[in-house]
C-alpha cells in the first residue's frame, strides 16, 4: 500500500496545459498537502478529447503519484508574504492562469490594498527564495508584476478555506 492517498479536487484546461488541483495525505502522519500539477494532455495515458472523466482522472492521479510525496517540501502558501499570496491567490482564480498588475494598477494597489513600495523588494527576495524567476516578473517596462501559470504549481496551499478546491 502507498504511503499517499491522492484525492482529485478539479482539472482544467489551459491551451494543451492541463492543471489539476489535488490533496495528497500521508497516510502514516495524517498530514495533507493542497497542491496543484500540471501536465501536457498529450502526457494522460488516454486521449483528453474523446476519454471520459473517470478516464481522465485515472490518468492524472497516476501521474500525481509519480510525485512520491514531493508536495510535501513544497514552501506553504500561508508563509509567503501579502503580495506573493496575492499574486498567487490572483493567478489560480484567472481563467488565463496569468496575472497582470502594470503600474497604474500598482498605485491602486497601494491605496486599496494598502501594499508599500517596499512589498515589491521583499517579493524580489521572495522570488529569488524559491526560484520563481520563470514564473514572475518585475518591473519590465508595461507591468510592474507578471505571474505567469505554473506559478500555482509552486506551493502548498495550507490555508484555512471554506473548502480545499481551488475557486476559478
Amino acid at each position: 500500500m502507498s504511503k499517499y492517498q491522492y484525492k482529485i479536487l478539479s482539472y482544467w484546461n489551459n491551451a494543451d496545459d492541463l492543471y489539476v488541483n489535488y490533496i495528497v495525505e500521508d497516510t502514516e502522519t495524517k498530514n495533507t498537502v493542497n497542491a496543484i500539477e500540471y501536465y501536457n494532455t498529450s502526457d494522460l495515458s488516454c486521449d483528453y478529447n474523446s476519454s471520459s472523466v473517470e478516464d481522465i482522472i485515472d490518468s492524472l492521479t497516476e501521474l500525481i503519484k509519480e510525485n512520491n510525496g514531493l508536495e510535501f517540501n513544497l514552501p506553504k502558501v500561508s508563509e509567503a508574504s501579502p503580495l506573493l499570496k496575492y499574486v498567487y491567490d490572483y493567478v489560480c482564480e484567472s481563467d488565463a492562469d496569468m496575472c497582470h498588475i502594470d503600474y497604474n494598477d500598482w498605485e491602486e494597489l497601494k491605496e486599496d490594498e494598502e501594499f508599500i513600495d517596499e512589498d515589491i523588494n521583499t517579493l524580489k527576495k521572495e522570488i529569488d527564495k524559491y526560484n520563481l524567476h520563470s514564473y514572475i516578473t518585475l518591473d519590465d517596462g508595461e507591468y510592474m508584476i507578471c505571474g505567469y501559470g505554473g506559478l500555482q504549481c509552486c506551493f502548498n496551499d495550507d490555508r484555512v478555506k471554506e473548502h480545499d478546491e481551488l475557486e476559478r
